[in-house]
């Protein structure tokens, strides 16, 4: 069976604003850039498809039978980090990460591996709570390329990461794609090259490929 995230006639409001209505698209086993004005809901969008957020009608399926909104089916086949970092100040950077590589059966040699290309070796064994913004975001994206999911989303993985970290991650995300499908939006569209992504905009309660801001 293919790979495939499958929005079918979504509809998602909120108050009196109607964001999407009979929103209808299909994401394969490829790179995705989403793309949209400030405000048209991208960020909305991600937390559907990784059931994070309910819709009020139609379905979001996983490989054509897995509803989204039934996480604990879905939490192992989509890894997902959003714009702001929900990651645990309690824990070090090495703690978190063994964390996640036992969720996902991981070997330490793989934490090893992502820390050393993220060059986050040195603060392993600091606090998350005392780190910069840039070390926390390093960290969780970090956890995103231990073990394989069908997707990987990414809600502006490249804010907060110097120029060397953003072309470390995108290589690395790069290799993960042989196995998983990747949705991200960033701001940073020149550094995205490097993926050859399939650019989609919001348009009107439509997803179109290829469009151009």
């Amino acid at each position: 069976m293919e790979i495939s995230l499958r929005l079918e006639k979504v509809r998602k409001s909120f108050a009196d604003k109607l964001l999407f209505s009979d929103l209808s698209y299909t994401f394969y086993k490829r790179n995705y850039h989403l793309v949209g004005k400030n405000g048209v809901g991208k960020s909305t969008l991600l937390r559907l498809m990784v059931g994070l957020d309910s819709i009020d009608s139609g379905s979001i399926l996983l490989n054509g039978r897995y509803p989204v909104a039934e996480r604990s089916i879905n939490a192992k086949k989509i890894f997902y980090i959003p714009d702001d970092l929900p990651i645990y100040p309690f824990l070090t950077g090495h703690e978190f990460l063994s964390w996640i590589a036992k969720l996902r059966l991981s070997t330490a040699k793989e934490i090893h591996r992502v820390m050393e290309r993220l060059e986050l070796t040195a603060n392993q064994n600091s606090y998350i709570a005392d780190m910069s913004f840039g070390t926390k975001k390093k960290f969780l994206l970090a956890s995103i390329l231990l073990g394989h999911a069908d997707f990987i989303i990414l809600d502006e993985p490249l804010n907060g990461l110097d120029k060397n970290s953003q072309q470390v991650l995108l290589e690395m995300l790069r290799e993960k794609a042989e196995y998983s499908g990747i949705i991200l939006t960033t701001h940073h569209e020149a550094n995205i090259d490097l993926l050859h992504p399939i650019t989609v905009g919001i348009v009107e309660n439509s997803l179109v490929e290829s469009i151009k801001w």
